[in-house]
């Protein structure tokens, strides 16, 4: 959905063009999809989102069917995609016991709006609350088989299976989604103690198991099966002569959890835009659906929508990931009020950083002394702040940022400056989850990247002439161009459109930036400087390491508000606020400290 022009060459060509609205040949995902116009774009039936150079984000309304969009005089109307199918899930045998069978087979049918096979769906993602889904394997078109380990708990619980089709691979609306609530039957034995050598029964869900009889010293063991939802069983002895005694038993079962869910997509970049859908199934404590239920979610760091019904027992929400966070994980609660207090689940949507749009150092002293080699600290950022990987020099270098944590300054006087760059290049992501079109000169471009912006080699891209390339180290396929509009599609799901006149931005793989350090004769004086806690923290020392409280120093802030300075051991501190940097000069020398404030 990109297109490589320059900024003249661009709007020189769109001068030209007419009030036209460019549609992608696909309808409309429910989730929002690019479309070109110009001029600005306006719709009924959609929200409209601006993005660059004359593309637009249109995200149909809920339960639309097309999309009517107008650009000036020009006008079109955008089917959508129909809504999520059905997947229909069994369970041989329905009604599993624990000890008894060690796994569950599942049949998995994937159906289309109106009840039909889906031959195109993706294979479900299934994910199960007790035990372990294992071996999803093709059965058929649209047909999928599976397997449920048993949990190794005894206990009776539900197992409540969720499976989605993915439309792509950040599509939060899947295209198919269904669940079965399994009832786990758990198998254990009743103790006892009454008088010797009776006959004793116990009575479970109108099941009679037994009898056993007590033994010399009255006691027995009774094996029984408890369905979910039974929480007490009912005793009868009896002796030789038929005399009968019953009593209820508490079978001391932990309480049945009665909500399970589960977020497609898993991962998110954290940017503030990305949405998962979140589904959740909730029963009663027996796996009947309970569809008046009042299901309560919350995010520690994303928004959630609220939990809404959207079946018989199946409820979905909508999240939006934080902007900023990327490296690290958001944790959803959704809980079931009336189930009980164990009726409270987690699920952690990983949040990815993106690509690298600055970098940055800290030496521990400036200027460096001509051929030493010094301590340093580099850093690199996404758009959002959230910290990449460490960039250091060129591969090999043995002048400049010869490592992330270390600086080397030439030895030969030349000048009181050496220019240093650093570079960092985002690692090759195994799945691409974007693609990116542009058209370049004769060419079209397909771009492949990961969740965290790295590129995609290998994926096998199929364009919309036809043609079929391989994305090469850098993520990229080309087809010669032959047409003003292009397709690009993978076979996770991931596409593009993009139409000459109408450029975007590609996410880079790599940064570099040449950054110049000040260069001296070997200083009288060593600053260092760190930030801890709040503060700005600084000694000066001399060549033989002694510190030098009363040497006067010059501070210097960019981004930072500085307090008032005041003693701190054989240094001084002083309050740092905001984030940017902060330096630290000897008034006399000029050797400084440069620290990254945060």
């Amino acid at each position: 959905m990109v297109l490589a022009l320059t900024a003249v060459a661009s709007a020189a060509l769109r001068l030209v063009l007419a009030d036209a609205v460019h549609l992608p040949p696909w309808p409309l995902s429910p989730d929002g999809e690019v479309v070109a116009a110009e001029p600005n774009l306006a719709a009924d039936g959609a929200r409209v989102e601006p993005l660059v150079g004359g593309l637009y984000r249109v995200a149909p309304d809920a339960g639309v069917r097309e999309v009517h969009l107008r650009a000036g005089s020009a006008a079109a109307v955008a089917p959508v995609e129909p809504p999520a199918g059905r997947i229909a899930v069994r369970a041989r045998p329905e009604r599993p016991v624990k000890g008894r069978d060690a796994e569950v087979a599942l049949d998995l049918a994937v159906l289309g709006p109106r009840g039909e096979p889906d031959p195109g769906a993706a294979p479900p993602v299934v994910t199960s609350s007790a035990g372990a889904v294992r071996d999803l394997q093709p059965a058929g078109p649209g047909r999928f088989t599976a397997r449920l380990e048993m949990p190794a708990a005894r206990h009776p619980e539900l197992a409540a299976i969720l499976a989605l089709s993915p439309r792509c691979p950040l599509c939060p609306t899947p295209r198919a989604v269904g669940t079965a609530v399994l009832p786990l039957t758990g198998a254990a034995v009743v103790p006892g103690h009454t008088d010797p050598n009776v006959k004793v029964t116990v009575e479970i869900a109108g099941r009679t198991f037994g009898p056993v009889v007590a033994d010399g010293a009255g006691h027995f063991d009774v094996p029984v099966e408890v369905p979910p939802g039974e929480r007490y069983g009912r005793g009868v002895s009896e002796d030789k002569l038929g005399n009968r005694r019953a009593e209820v038993l508490d079978l001391r079962l932990p309480p049945i959890v009665r909500i399970a869910c589960a977020a497609w997509p898993p991962a998110l970049p954290a940017d503030g835009r990305a949405e998962a859908g979140v589904w959740c199934v909730a029963s009663d404590a027996r796996g009947r659906p309970a569809p008046g239920a009042r299901l309560d979610l919350s995010a520690r760091a994303g928004r959630v929508t609220r939990l809404e019904p959207v079946g018989e027992n199946l409820f979905r929400a909508r999240y939006t990931a934080p902007r900023g966070g990327g490296g690290g994980r958001d944790r959803l609660v959704a809980a079931y009020p009336d189930g009980g207090p164990a009726s409270r689940v987690e699920v952690a949507i990983a949040l990815a950083t993106g690509s690298p749009e600055e970098l940055g150092y800290a030496l521990d002293r400036e200027p460096v002394p001509f051929g030493q080699v010094i301590g340093a600290r580099t850093w690199a950022r996404d758009g959002r702040g959230d910290p990449l990987p460490a960039p250091s020099g060129p591969p090999g270098s043995r002048e400049g940022f010869v490592s992330p944590d270390r600086f080397a300054a030439r030895a030969e006087p030349d000048g009181w400056v050496q220019r240093a760059q650093l570079r960092l290049e985002l690692p090759v992501a195994s799945s691409a989850t974007a693609l990116y079109l542009r058209h370049g000169g004769a060419e079209w471009i397909a771009s492949a990247r990961g969740l965290d912006g790295g590129a995609v080699a290998g994926l096998e891209i199929r364009f919309g002439s036809g043609a079929r390339a391989v994305t090469d180290a850098r993520g990229d396929a080309r087809e010669p161009a032959t047409g003003s509009s292009e397709t690009a599609v993978a076979a996770n799901g991931a596409r593009a459109a993009a139409w000459q006149g109408f450029p975007g931005a590609v996410p880079p793989v790599a940064l570099e930036r040449i950054f110049e350090i000040p260069l001296g004769p070997e200083a009288q004086v060593d600053v260092r400087a760190s930030v801890d806690g709040g503060f700005l923290r600084w000694k000066v020392r001399d060549p033989q390491g002694r510190a030098l409280p009363e040497r006067r120093v010059r501070l210097e802030a960019s981004g930072v508000r500085l307090g008032p300075s005041e003693p701190d051991g054989e240094g001084w501190r002083c309050r740092a606020e905001g984030r940017g940097t902060a330096t630290v000069v000897d008034a006399e020398t000029g050797v400084a400290a440069v620290v990254e404030v945060r």
